[in-house]
This record gives structure tokens, C-alpha cells and sequence, in this order.
């Protein structure tokens, strides 16, 4: 009832959709916007004669565009996890506009995408059971991807020369936890169709080749390797990029730099100090470390962009405004915002210490707004009413967030120093926060470098 009036009136709304991992928040909210897509058909219907009803939205129209933003999304930022076979791994808020004056009131005008918290430590490392993000999968897929197009992005035998197409046991992205297809039935061909349907609506054929030129590159790179460079004097650490496999030459291709410059990103370091420029080789730990930071930063660098387009083809635009009124008068929103779920798995990294902050955050905001701003609304009105004595997790919120004393404080502390190590930050942490009722570690977990925090939803172990 409040969407309907949401769409039919001038009130701005927003509908939270919140649950554990696994619960179907992702299916919800396309269920939401789809009802709500569906509304502003009935409300152009009702204005024409000639109209037809397209219960799919598989028209040309605006709602057709903001539902198809949905299969490019799930796309590049779902992925398997223990929990669910689609799980969104990044925060979402969809903002909807709609004509709230006069005629044209109820249409759907376009809408905005925000992300946060995309989790980019999945592209490097993958616990047994889960996948990685699905477009990898997808491309490999043996009924997806066109042959051509495979050599095209080197998906092929000899990177691109041969006719054998490679699989998802071919790269050490998609391989990694030795789990391939999903539980739930979906196929990867299918959702590769899919996904190239949505992708005609919103991005150009060049734009398309672009994105899958990166796909394709950080699959290649996944497999890259290091060896001692043998140019340098006895007793260096410095490395260099095994050549002689042919897969460094297909990443730097794929990604259009050169070799060289390539080799150079991910094996040497810049240091400036006083004016001159140092170049440091790195041993061949660091190396790897640098891979995983480039492969992260691309990735993300690659989903926003895709959000970014996205956004500029389902935009509000001004010529959809009925004419005459003020702008901001004229609009009324709908807000569907798709938060991460409390997660607690057998490894839990930054990223769930960062989605279940969210999540303790969201729980102290219903706490606030539903159990304390009811029961002051009841004394108000004077309506007899029994106490709901509910939990307050302020002290769980104060643990992670403290500007002195909080784990995220303590982590940018770190950061900042020169010589800072895994070590040196949970020695840090089990100083500080000790004291903390919400925090535990036992000397077994403080010997491995592992703490508690104890959520309103449970224990988790980082």
C-alpha cells in the first residue's frame, strides 16, 4: 500500500530489505522493482487508448531499462557462497523517480544505482563451496560465449590461436576452491545469454568489447607466475614474470598496455624521497601481493564503471518532466536499498567484518526507530501498553567504530606506520579492546592471530 501511494502520490518512500545471507533479499528487491515497474505501465495504460499492457516490461520503454540493469548486476557482483547459489556481494541502493504532478503522475521517470562494499578479496582467494563472481563462469560457459568471440578474448587453446575453447578448470580464478556450477539449477550459458540481452539495452558493442577485454585479462593474469630474475646481482630478491607460457603477453594485450610496462607494475616499486625517483625490485612474495592489489583495483575500477553506465542510460531526463513545474516538486522517489546479510563463515575476513558492521549499525536503527520511537509514541497518546525490553548493541558498534579504541581505528593506525604487519595489528587489537564485553580471544586464537566479536546476531571468529 505505501508503494502504491509512493507511486501515485508526492511522498518520497523507501523499503529496507534486510535478512540473514541466503534469506532472498536479491530475488525481493527484483520482485519490488518489477511491482513497481509494473504500477507506471497501469498509470500510462490508464492515460492512453492505444497502449498495450506488457506484464514482462519487454517493451522499449524506461521500466524495461531499469529491470534489465538487474541481470548486469547479478552478473558482475553476485556470486556462490556456502549460504546462496546468487549472492549479492556488494550493498545496493536503488533509487527510483517518479512523475508526481499532474498528467503524467505515477510514470516512472528513471532511476539511480549507489554501491558500496564490493567484495573484492573474493577475485584472489575463495573458500571451499563458494565461486567466484559469475561472470567468469559465464564466459567459460560451454554453450555462451560464440567461438569467434572466444579468440577474439583468448579464451582459446594457444590463447587464442586454437579452436579448443578454454574451461573454468583452465585458470586459477575460477578454480581455486574446486567448486564450478551452482546448486540451484541456473546454467552460466543461460545467464551469459541473458546478460548480453541487458547489455545491448545500455552499452555500445565497443563498450561491450572493452568490459570483456578485462574480463578476460583477469582471468589470464589469475594464472600468471614469478621467477628469480636471474639479471639481478647475487643475493637480490628482485623477480620477473615467467614469459614463456605466453600469458603475460595475453594480459597486457587484453589490457592494452605493453609488456614491458606490465612487468614493471607488478615486479618494481617507485619510491620518491628528496627529489629522485628509486626503483626496488620486489621478491616474489611481494609480487603475488601486487597481482592480487592490481587485479582488485581493476575489477573495481571495471564495476564501477559498468554501474556508471548504467546509470547515465536510466537517468532522469529533463524532457521527461512535465513541463511548467518545478523539478523537484514534479518527482517523487522510491528507495529500495538491498543490504549485505549477516554473515559468519569458516574464514572471515575484512570484508565480513565491514558487512557485518552494516548489519550491527542496521539492527541499533530498528532498534531506535521501531522499539524506542513506538513506545515514546504510546506514553505520548497515553495507550496502556508492556515494556519491550530489547538489547542494545552500542557496545558492539563501539568496538568496531571507536575513533580511538575501535578495530577500523586501529587498522588505519596501522596502515600509517612503516612497518606494519598482520601481526602488529591484532597484537594492537587485543590491547585495545580487550576490555570490550563484545570481544574475545582465547590464547590459541591470539597465537593465529584470530579474535571474536561478539554481534547481536552471533559470534564471529576474524
Amino acid at each position: 500500500e505505501e508503494s502504491r501511494d509512493g507511486v501515485t502520490g508526492s511522498c518520497n518512500q523507501s523499503i529496507l530489505v534486510s535478512g540473514e545471507s541466503g534469506a532472498g533479499k536479491t530475488v525481493t528487491t527484483k520482485i519490488i522493482m518489477r511491482y513497481l515497474a509494473i504500477l507506471s505501465q497501469r498509470m500510462v495504460m490508464a492515460r492512453s487508448s492505444t497502449a498495450e499492457f506488457d506484464f514482462n516490461c519487454e517493451g522499449s520503454g524506461v521500466e524495461r531499462q531499469v529491470l534489465q540493469s538487474n541481470p548486469v548486476l547479478e552478473s558482475f557482483g553476485n556470486a556462490r557462497t556456502i549460504r546462496n547459489d546468487n549472492s549479492s556481494r556488494f550493498g545496493k541502493f536503488i533509487e527510483m523517480s517518479f512523475e508526481a504532478k499532474r498528467t503524467g503522475r505515477g510514470t516512472l521517470l528513471g532511476a539511480s544505482i549507489y554501491f558500496y562494499l564490493l567484495e573484492k578479496v573474493r577475485l584472489v582467494s575463495v573458500n571451499p563451496g563458494e565461486r567466484n563472481y559469475h561472470i567468469f563462469y559465464e564466459v567459460l560457459s560451454p554453450s555462451g560465449m560464440e567461438l569467434e568471440d572466444r579468440k577474439r578474448y583468448m579464451l582459446t587453446s594457444s590463447f587464442g590461436r586454437g579452436s579448443t575453447p578454454s574451461s573454468v578448470r583452465d585458470f586459477r580464478m575460477t578454480s581455486m576452491s574446486g567448486t564450478f556450477d551452482r546448486r540451484d539449477g541456473v546454467d552460466d550459458s543461460d545467464t551469459y545469454r541473458e546478460l548480453r540481452m541487458a547489455m545491448d539495452i545500455c552499452f555500445s558493442f565497443d563498450e561491450q568489447d572493452g568490459i570483456f577485454s578485462v574480463v578476460s585479462a583477469l582471468l589470464h593474469a589469475s594464472n600468471l607466475r614469478f621467477v628469480s630474475d636471474e639479471r639481478q646481482s647475487s643475493g637480490s630478491e628482485g623477480c620477473a614474470i615467467y614469459n614463456l607460457d605466453g600469458t603475460s603477453g595475453a594480459v597486457a594485450s587484453l589490457l592494452g598496455v605493453t609488456l614491458e610496462a606490465l612487468e614493471t607494475s607488478l615486479t618494481a616499486s617507485a619510491i620518491e624521497a628528496r627529489g629522485e625517483r628509486l626503483i626496488k625490485k620486489l621478491s616474489i612474495a611481494k609480487a603475488e601481493k601486487a597481482l592480487e592489489a592490481l587485479t582488485k583495483a581493476t575489477y573495481g575500477a571495471l564495476f564501477t564503471y559498468i554501474v556508471m553506465r548504467i546509470n547515465k542510460s536510466i537517468e532522469v531526463r529533463r524532457d521527461s518532466i512535465s513541463r511548467g513545474i518545478d523539478e523537484v516538486k514534479s518527482i517523487a522517489t522510491i528507495g529500495v536499498l538491498d543490504i549485505f546479510g549477516f554473515e559468519s563463515f569458516e574464514k572471515n575476513s575484512f570484508e565480513q567484518l565491514c558487512i557485518n558492521y552494516c548489519n550491527e549499525a542496521l539492527q541499533q536503527q530498528f532498534n531506535r526507530f521501531v522499539f524506542k520511537s513506538e513506545q515514546a509514541e504510546y506514553e505520548r497518546e497515553g495507550i496502556t501498553w508492556s515494556q519491550i525490553d530489547f538489547p542494545d548493541n552500542q557496545e558492539a558498534l563501539d568496538l568496531i567504530e571507536d575513533r580511538r579504541e575501535g578495530v577500523f581505528s586501529i587498522l588505519d593506525e596501522q596502515c600509517r606506520l612503516p612497518r606494519c604487519t598482520d601481526k602488529t595489528f591484532s597484537s594492537a587489537v587485543y590491547d585495545k579492546c580487550e576490555n570490550n564485553m563484545n570481544f574475545a580471544a582465547s590464547r590459541m586464537q591470539k597465537s593465529e592471530g584470530r579474535f571474536v566479536i561478539i554481534h547481536y546476531a552471533g559470534e564471529v571468529e576474524y
